[in-house]
């Protein structure tokens, strides 16, 4: 006897069942249904006890069905386009079987606890949590929109993962969107009225410094409890879609200076050349004994007079000397230091006189391509010496205050 085959009809019906809990529940009413009418329908065979009745009892034919149980069956197992569950929402089993889930760019980075950065006016969103711009000032490299931050769970600042780095990396289906920030503007009063404004800024080289009518409005209201007073400086964000000072003016302030914030930004006085005596060539004599091996050393200084005279601290430790100059600040572009940080096996920062934005992005570029950085606090041959060192072992950046000179001769 030619038993009814409906093999594939259930193997379509669990294919066609979502991961939902509404879709699992129809298919399991769907099943119960057809073993009852399998087994209502089925020839009068003994059954063996204790066993399964639908197991051990063989199918009529599908012509053997009546008519109507032929067609409730068929339609439970090939199924209609969708099924109404009473009261129930509405079910629909695909025709075909849904593909696999695609893993997005985001998710990828996500396993790596690193995240999309969405940079607002003020402070960011990572991982949809708010990082408040204070968070975000004190780190030692920017952050803009559009980059990818790593996160790390173990430590927390005011109860936030902290930024462990930010990378260069970017995803290809997102386009940051451009903000402009007015750095180190000085806020007037508006003659007769309760209200600021903003027209000129410290460094010179903003949109309001471009002509006398460039000026933005600021209502110190809209900022409840930052006590916005005249003579502030601080940095004024907004959105650049093109339109120049009608985008300005949309904008919010995103960071009050305190005095030794803006003292920094005018130019470190430069020493004054006095003729010294002339010395006998590489009159230097190392103190610490250590080989570099021929391995290149970038020196960051402020001093311009002094960069050519650390050359032999390198040399009598068999490296390659790179000195910078960096006593010009606006000469000094991110991507001048990236370029040459690349190129180094080590990196020097001597601190006494450069400004703080050149030390924090030395620091960012060191960490993105893992080249040691140790800081000198001055611009000296042992100072220098000194922090190599550090850097050539692995040691603090910093050298520790109580540290004693028991490694000299």
């Amino acid at each position: 006897m030619e038993v009814y085959d409906y093999r594939q009809e259930l193997i379509d019906l669990l294919n066609n069942t979502a991961d939902d809990p509404q879709s699992l529940l129809q298919t399991q009413r769907s099943l119960t249904t057809i073993l009852n009418i399998l087994n209502h329908y089925q020839e009068s065979t003994p059954v063996k006890q204790d066993a399964p009745r639908f197991v051990q009892r063989k199918i009529q034919t599908a012509n053997e069905l009546p008519p109507q149980a032929r067609k409730t069956l068929k339609s439970l197992l090939t199924g209609p386009t969708s099924v109404k569950e009473t009261p129930g929402p509405t079910v629909t089993l695909s025709a075909s079987t849904s593909a696999p889930k695609t893993i997005t760019e985001e998710e990828r980075l996500a396993a790596d606890n690193r995240y999309l950065v969405h940079r607002k006016l003020s402070g960011a969103e990572i991982n949809h949590r708010y990082y408040p711009e204070a968070i975000l000032h004190a780190l030692p490299f920017p952050v803009e929109d559009g980059d990818i931050a790593q996160l790390d769970y173990e430590q927390k600042v005011r109860g936030l993962p902290v930024i462990r780095r930010i990378t260069g990396d970017h995803l290809s289906d997102y386009t940051p969107e451009k903000v402009n920030v007015i750095e180190y503007g000085e806020l007037k009063r508006v003659p007769g009225s309760d209200v600021l404004q903003l027209s000129n800024t410290i460094k010179g080289n903003s949109i309001v410094d471009e002509a006398p009518a460039n000026t933005i409005v600021i209502d110190p209201f809209k900022y409840p409890g930052r006590d916005i007073k005249p003579g502030m400086v601080i940095d004024f964000a907004y959105y650049d879609r093109g339109n120049g000072l009608t985008d300005a003016k949309d904008g919010s302030i995103r960071w009050i200076h305190e005095k030794q914030d803006y003292d920094t930004t005018k130019q470190p006085v430069k020493p004054k050349s006095v003729k010294k005596p002339t010395n006998p060539r590489h009159d230097y004599e190392k103190k610490l004994d250590y080989d570099l091996h021929q391995r290149k050393v970038l020196v960051i200084t402020g001093i311009r007079s002094k960069v050519k005279g650390l050359k032999p601290v390198v040399d009598k430790h068999h490296g390659l000397f790179r000195g910078l100059d960096a006593s010009a600040e606006e000469k000094v572009s991110s991507s001048k230091l990236k370029r040459e940080i690349r190129d180094a096996d080590f990196v020097i920062v001597c601190i006494d006189a450069i400004h703080h934005r050149i030390s924090q992005l030395a620091n960012h570029h060191a960490k993105r391509y893992e080249k040691p950085l140790a800081i000198a606090n001055i611009t000296s041959n042992t100072a220098v010496e000194r922090a190599i060192a550090r850097a050539l072992n692995g040691d603090p950046a910093y050298a520790e205050s109580s540290e004693d000179l028991k490694n000299y001769k």
